[in-house]
């Protein structure tokens, strides 16, 4: 063998090695951001049982910080920011049992939701709001 053909089989090698570093980065990434995506969502409906009067702290706790997660982790959607955003405003002035802060709490689980991609069509927004609990 020469050395162009040398060359040749060492520059293509490194270059396939090279292109192969960045796609497996570029969808590690992009899975990544999913997975964080996907768990704030399951613990925003898993802990969502804090909307029921008589629930405990520790419901409160999950859901609240899930809630504060949001904006950072769905910095690339304005749809859910700014539902985000409006929801914030309405807990701020009418509190977490009022009509408009469950009506902006759906939208922004239908916002969060959309982002993921997930069919939600038979949910309706009672479903959203009445968590699976034990009555008394």
């Amino acid at each position: 063998m020469n050395a162009t053909a040398i060359s040749v089989t060492i520059v293509s090698s490194l270059l396939s090695g090279l292109i192969s570093v960045f796609i497996t980065t570029y969808y590690y990434r992009r899975y990544d951001r999913k997975k964080m995506k996907f768990d704030i969502l399951r613990r925003l409906a898993g802990s969502r049982y804090c909307l029921v009067p008589d629930s405990n702290e520790s419901s409160k706790k999950e859901f609240f910080e899930a809630l504060n997660e949001v904006f950072i982790v769905f910095h690339d959607d304005e749809k859910v920011l700014n539902t985000l955003e409006i929801f914030h405003k309405e807990l701020n002035i009418a509190g977490i049992f009022s009509d408009s802060a469950n009506n902006n709490l759906v939208k922004l689980f239908r916002a969060i939701i959309r982002n993921l991609g997930i069919e939600y069509k038979t949910l309706t927004d009672e479903f959203f709001l009445k968590p699976f609990s034990l009555k008394r």
